[in-house]
């Protein structure tokens, strides 16, 4: 799995691909810059005016509703009906969907022009019609509860990725469960975001979108553990994982499969 990450990571840094980022204004900084140390573009939009045009020219579209309002569904309405009529790929984070009807709402109707999702448990579970146990934008249910929910989604021809401790990454077809991370991760505000951000960048590189997923869900949670030996709390290592996620260490990172394999 390493050198198919490799060869992402290279292709992803030589076609520098745009990321047209709708989301939420918590964590925007953190994704525009783990996004450029990877290698790709991100463009952040606030004007419905413009959504078409941007939509053109990007390789993705990601739409993360955590700062949710009336404005910002019309914007990423149009922008999924758009993508998806110029076969664009759509990427999903329907933050603290279940928390509330207006999330789970916001999140259900972009659902249908997503080809991926990425949530919590307690997300994942709310988009398959189910109750799941939600602290606002956390999830109070573990990572295993949210499989059968997963398939159910991935039903319609999608890739969904559920992130916790350990995550799992299915398309009905076929699964995958990584257990790469840091327990520094759930302490830093946007890793989530972030997370979905790098997803959207490999998807704009690989046609599978399956396997990017993976690849990006595995860079991701190994980025995360180097960081994890290099940082001193969490504010010291949300600076060394964007480092990592630029320059990794493809050495520790084989290590550190091959202790979990």
């Amino acid at each position: 799995m390493l050198e198919q990450i490799q060869s992402t990571i290279s292709l992803l840094k030589k076609q520098k691909p745009l990321i047209l980022c709708l989301t939420n204004y918590v964590t925007m900084d953190f994704m525009a810059n783990s996004l450029l140390a990877l290698g790709a573009a991100p463009l952040m939009s606030e004007s419905r005016d413009e959504i078409e045009e941007l939509t053109q020219l990007s390789q993705a579209v990601y739409i993360n509703i955590g700062t949710l309002n009336d404005v910002f569904m019309d914007k990423a309405q149009l922008a999924a009906q758009f993508a998806h009529s110029i076969g664009k790929p759509l990427i999903l984070d329907p933050v603290g969907a279940g928390a509330s009807k207006l999330r789970t709402a916001a999140a259900m109707k972009l659902l249908p022009y997503a080809q991926a999702i990425r949530g919590n448990a307690s997300e994942i579970i709310s988009l398959s019609g189910a109750n799941g146990g939600t602290k606002g934008v956390e999830s109070t249910d573990p990572v295993m509860t949210a499989i059968k929910s997963a398939a159910l989604v991935a039903q319609s021809q999608k890739t969904v990725v559920i992130s916790g401790p350990e995550d799992f990454i299915t398309n009905g077809v076929e699964q995958k469960l990584l257990p790469f991370g840091s327990s520094y991760m759930p302490l830093i505000t946007g890793m989530g975001c972030t997370m979905t951000a790098v997803i959207s960048a490999f998807i704009a590189c690989h046609s599978h979108h399956f396997q990017a997923a993976l690849e990006a869900t595995a860079y991701f949670g190994l980025c995360g553990q180097l960081a994890h030996e290099q940082a001193k709390g969490p504010a010291s290592f949300k600076q060394v994982f964007v480092d990592n996620l630029y320059n990794p260490d493809w050495t520790s990172m084989s290590q550190i499969i091959e202790r979990v394999s």
